[in-house]
């Protein structure tokens, strides 16, 4: 699939002399599944943001679908990509079925495309409930099916910042095979994931972000190595080969990590 998203030495800070986002490169291609990994304050929502045109980066030019994102109009912008948030704020009453709806709201209506949305993420006997007085596990899935339903038509990437990390265990994964369906169907589907379980269950690809940089990036066979992950994290970690779908697992070293910061930390001297 050609590439929907493309990044040349894009470079990024909020303030001048604090670089977020540092001399990235990459590329996103339709039909498949790139898992956004790195550990807290790597620059991961803020990369999400860029791709989303909310921010412009300093150095460096991104492309959507082989046209300058930053010269793409909003509408027409949210027509080709949707977004679903770490959390979600809603201002008043809105029920589910209007949230989702909310999706179409710079595209045509489309009750159709609003209806299968709220069917595939299990929502259909939650349509009437106001949204704020649902579970954050739940208020998630809202946020995926307005994502979806905006998808519908021209939609050619789809991007999410956690949208796993409120949710039971049945949702967490129902939630990723529907992602991994979205990418089959021709999506570019980016997603930030903190479990690096779920990454190597379903990722194509992985960008293992760190320090604003790429530490790693392509498939996940190449990325997701025990060494590889331990380095970037600061951590201790075994891959097991013991899933039943012929993918890799992960578990940390909890004690030799431990020991490990302790070490690290300056010692100090008792005041008499």
């Amino acid at each position: 699939m050609p590439a929907v998203l493309q990044l040349q030495d894009v470079r990024f800070g909020y303030e001048p002399d604090q670089v977020v986002i540092d001399s990235l490169s990459g590329e996103l291609a339709g039909g498949r599944l790139c898992a956004l990994i790195g550990p807290n304050a790597a620059g991961k929502t803020t990369l999400l943001r860029l791709m989303l045109g909310q921010l412009e980066p300093g150095r460096g030019v991104l492309r959507l679908a082989g046209q300058p994102l930053g010269r793409i109009a909003p509408r027409r912008r949210a027509a080709m990509v949707s977004y679903v948030p770490r959390h979600g704020q809603v201002s008043f009453a809105f029920t589910v079925e209007q949230v989702v709806t909310m999706g179409r709201f710079a595209l045509s209506r489309d009750d159709e495309a609003v209806e299968e949305a709220m069917a595939v993420c299990d929502l259909a006997p939650l349509r009437r409930r106001v949204f704020a007085e649902l579970s954050a596990g739940q208020q998630q899935r809202v946020l995926l099916a307005r994502a979806i339903a905006q998808a519908r038509g021209d939609g050619c990437a789809i991007l999410l910042d956690e949208p796993v990390s409120s949710m039971d265990l049945r949702h967490v994964h129902q939630t990723m095979q529907t992602l991994v369906r979205l990418a089959r169907s021709g999506l570019a589907v980016v997603v930030v994931l903190h479990d690096l379980n779920l990454a190597g269950r379903y990722a194509d690809d992985v960008w293992l972000l760190h320090r604003g940089r790429l530490a790693a990036s392509g498939p996940w066979r190449q990325v997701l190595t025990a060494q590889r992950l331990g380095s970037v994290y600061g951590v201790q970690v075994h891959r097991l080969d013991q899933s039943p779908a012929g993918r890799p697992m992960f578990c940390v070293e909890v004690d030799a990590t431990l020991k490990t910061a302790r070490d690290a930390e300056p010692h100090r001297t008792a005041t008499p």
